[in-house]
């Protein structure tokens, strides 16, 4: 079985699924008694289901007026496009 930090190291092999049996076993053996690196391993795993999330959203293109507002602040004060 796997101390914390080897839990910590492979964690996110984990959650990609790309542990071998024997690593994972270790792992999920651990979890079974370690509540902090279940509660870490939890966290892990919401952040990478949030971040596919957001990676998976088209953001648009912004309007008009906020490409006009950013232009004209990148410009600086008291200069017209």
């Amino acid at each position: 079985m796997f101390r914390c930090s080897e839990v910590v190291e492979r964690a996110s092999l984990l959650i990609d699924g790309d542990l071998g049996f024997w690593p994972r076993l270790n792992i999920k053996l651990h979890l079974a008694i370690c509540r902090g690196c279940r509660a870490f391993v939890e966290q892990m795993r919401i952040t990478h289901d949030l971040t596919a999330m957001a990676g998976a959203l088209h953001d648009p293109a912004p309007s008009e007026e906020i490409a006009a507002a950013l232009a004209r602040r990148k410009m600086g004060p008291g200069k017209k496009a």
